[in-house]
């Protein structure tokens, strides 16, 4: 990749990343008593919660927009606008109480035509929280929330842990997100229609023809999983019985060897793409290319 790809991913990543402070506590302040609680940064988003007189919340200012994300005590992520929000303290509301940590918030989104996807991962700023990191997939269309899945905690076990994406993505596919940590990684997929599905995974390739997606899991338990891209469906999604290596590629076949003590073996399995499983290959890693992954690793940013 040249110096100018890394600077042009660098500024798309800087577009896509809403800025907000640090954790901040609040109250609202409303005549009425409550608040309701939006799903996106407008009045016609559609309302996804209440906050009452003397509810003590989390929330994170965001110079760009008139309307700030918010935590309530429940883990409920939403929006407020600011001209409700009254400031308490610096802080984090912390299983119903007050504290004096922060708490680092990141939002990503990207649309997929009339689609808005939204990304958010907090994280702690110090290591004695109930939590090491949290994330939020929400998809909305049209003002309506359509779909969402809530992590409350992603715990920073395995290769790396919380969510990411690649941002050069087929757009005639659907959106591919990975989920690290919890031992228990995920292959999230986004389809145009804002409805996500979730299977074992982690980091994946795409096979040359850009029809399947192939995601080894990210788990104390190994396995793969095969997604069929045009026909929007899971074709293989197995427990296996070994590990298996770095993925290659020979004349078209992907294949990987099986992994003894940590230490690839000369025993490789390829992909029967015909009846969708695996099976003992003669291919040798050193004949052939290996497999570029993407979405390798992850740090709830």
């Amino acid at each position: 990749m040249t110096k100018q790809q890394h600077i042009i991913i660098f500024l798309v990543l800087f577009l896509n990343l809403t800025g907000y402070s640090q954790s901040k506590i609040g109250v609202i302040r409303d005549e009425d008593g409550y608040t309701n609680i939006r799903s996106d940064k407008s009045n016609k988003s559609e309302i996804i919660g209440k906050i009452f007189d003397k509810e003590y919340f989390t929330f994170f200012e965001n110079d760009d927009s008139n309307w700030w994300l918010i935590e309530t005590k429940k883990g409920q992520i939403g929006y407020l606008h600011k001209s409700r929000v009254s400031f308490i303290q610096n802080g984090y509301v912390q299983n119903g109480k007050l504290t004096n940590k922060t708490v680092s918030l990141t939002v990503k989104e990207e649309h997929i035509k009339e689609l808005n996807i939204k990304i958010v991962q907090l994280s702690p700023s110090e290591n004695n929280y109930d939590f090491y990191c949290k994330g939020l997939i929400r998809t909305i269309k049209g003002n309506k929330l359509i779909d969402e899945i809530n992590y409350g905690n992603i715990d920073p076990v395995g290769s790396s842990f919380g969510l990411t994406y690649s941002l050069n993505q087929n757009k005639n596919h659907p959106f591919i997100v990975s989920k690290f940590g919890d031992y228990s990684g995920e292959i999230i997929i986004i389809q145009e229609n804002g409805k996500i599905q979730r299977f074992a995974g982690g980091q994946y390739f795409l096979t040359e023809n850009g029809k399947y997606l192939v995601s080894d899991w990210s788990s104390d338990i190994s396995g793969l999983t095969i997604y069929d891209l045009e026909k929007k469906e899971v074709r293989l999604n197995k427990e296996l019985n070994f590990y298996l290596g770095k993925w290659c590629i020979s004349n078209g076949v992907y294949f990987a060897p099986i992994l003894d003590g940590g230490k690839k073996s000369d025993q490789t399995y390829e992909i029967d793409f015909n009846d969708f499983q695996l099976k003992k290959s003669k291919l040798k890693t050193k004949e052939a290319s290996e497999i570029e992954m993407i979405n390798k690793d992850c740090y709830c940013k």
